[in-house]
């Protein structure tokens, strides 16, 4: 790679993700590609794997949900880099050995379709990703464990390709298989994991689609390892160093004077407190989606992240004549709820074009409980237009602005991880890539309300 010190301090932080269904080749790409790139190898499957295993050799029946949820989330899994090779340990003992047989692959789909089982492995596997270098590999890593990754891929192969690939694979862990058997294996493992509740096997918004049916793994390898280099080219030069301005910061006076003041009045008399700004050092505006539980959320974000935003407000409030002349100085824009506001969405994508960042409520009306609920998806026809990334948000305190008041509860905004839209790809149903970014961008803002609740 011929690469510079700062895109090889880049590749440390980075995040890739590789999912596909079984037999894509996922495990062997992600684990030559970390190699190469000098990662750490996450295979998610070997943690569901190994929970299997261990319900197995307990005598536990992987139909019982709660006496399953109970063991992986008790289960003490942990990754260690054994001779430069990552492995897991269940309870201190290794796995590798006893995860790959026939009646593990029989029972692991169950096991891992449970609510409480993933969301137990998803809570290890972000702990470990928590500081980057990683190549993740399994059948949500891109929108479930971490929609905000770097690179996200995701492979695709036809039936008899992947059969013949696990067939092999059993072969030299000394273990026959019927290749007819094995391609029904597979095919009720992509029923099941694409069908179950919890993370269904779904390509990413915006990932790179590779498909490995008619080349070799080298090449495979090869393709990822390009475009993960590019990134990391493209992220070194958006990045803002430090003493470096940023040209996409605030612009105009007049908001560089409100932002200051009001930034001041929720700090002094509140303590609000600004978490994940460094998520925004770079030279790009973004989409800001954040949940919406008061009538304060929009100057609060707007003196949070430092760039000046246009905001989409419901068209009511501009019956007051001097209220809406105050919130149309301050960019925002009326939209008629329930309706495909064309003018507002082409003003908003004008808006981003010209460099200034907007922010956007993707709830569509404010949350009474504080609880986030599901997400339009409007937002994700906005950022595959403009190619602009998605920046969640998760405001708390603000619907008890009066119990914040004099620092005595929290007043807190999380600025979560860029969402980044890969551009050159073709959808082929871009419907689904909206409803697919607006999972992502909701499994992002649970995890920053998670933070904020710890």
């Amino acid at each position: 790679m011929n690469l510079s010190e700062r895109q090889k301090q880049i590749l440390k932080t980075m995040i890739v993700t590789i999912d596909g269904p079984a037999g894509s080749g996922k495990s062997t790409t992600a684990s030559l590609l970390a190699k190469r790139l000098g990662m750490i190898c996450l295979d998610t499957g070997a943690m569901y794997r190994a929970v299997t295993c261990s319900v197995l050799e307990n005598g536990i029946d992987p139909g019982n949900e709660p006496a399953v949820t109970e063991l992986a989330s008790n289960a003490g899994l942990e990754l260690r880099i054994v001779d430069g090779i990552p492995q897991f340990f269940l309870d201190g003992r290794e796995t590798e050995s006893r995860i790959r047989t026939p009646e593990v692959s029989g029972a692991v789909s169950p096991v891992s379709r449970y609510r409480g089982v993933r969301e137990a492995m998803v809570r290890i596997q972000r702990r470990i990703g928590k500081k980057g270098g990683i190549v993740a590999e399994g059948r949500d890593t891109g929108t479930t464990v971490f929609p905000f990754a770097h690179v996200k891929i995701f492979l695709v192969a036809d039936i008899e390709a992947r059969a013949s690939r696990r067939v092999k694979q059993m072969r030299a862990a000394g273990i026959e298989q019927d290749l007819c058997r094995t391609m029904e294996n597979i095919e009720e493992r992509d029923r099941i994991d694409s069908g179950r509740e919890h993370s269904p096997l779904r390509k990413p918004a915006g990932a790179i689609p590779v498909d490995t049916s008619r080349i070799t793994i080298e090449q495979q390898v090869g393709i990822i390892e390009k475009a993960v280099i590019s990134e990391a080219e493209r992220l070194d030069a958006l990045t803002v160093r430090a003493g470096e301005k940023n040209p996409m910061t605030v612009k105009s006076a007049y908001w560089t004077v409100s932002r200051a003041i009001v930034l001041l009045f929720f700090r002094l008399l509140y303590g609000m407190r600004v978490i994940g700004g460094e998520n925004l050092n770079f030279r790009e505006n973004f989409i800001f989606t954040s949940n919406h539980i008061s009538y304060f959320d929009p100057p609060l974000v707007g003196c949070a992240v430092n760039r000046e935003i246009w905001f989409m407000s419901k068209s009511e409030l501009f019956r007051n004549r001097f209220f809406a002349w105050l919130i149309t100085k301050y960019h925002s824009i009326p939209v008629r709820r329930g309706e495909a506001d064309r003018k507002s969405i082409k003003l908003i994508s004008e808006k981003l074009n010209q460099g200034y960042s907007i922010l956007m409520f993707p709830e569509g009306t404010r949350s009474r409980t504080g609880r986030i609920g599901d997400l339009k998806q409007g937002f994700g026809m906005i950022a595959f237009n403009t190619g602009k990334s998605v920046c969640p948000i998760l405001i708390s305190g603000a619907n008890d602005l009066a119990g914040c008041f004099l620092r005595r509860r929290r007043l807190d905004v999380h600025i979560g991880m860029p969402i980044r839209i890969n551009q050159g790809i073709d959808a082929e149903d871009r419907r689904n890539d909206y409803r697919t970014l607006a999972h992502m961008v909701r499994e992002e803002m649970e995890m920053l309300a998670e933070a904020s609740n710890s």
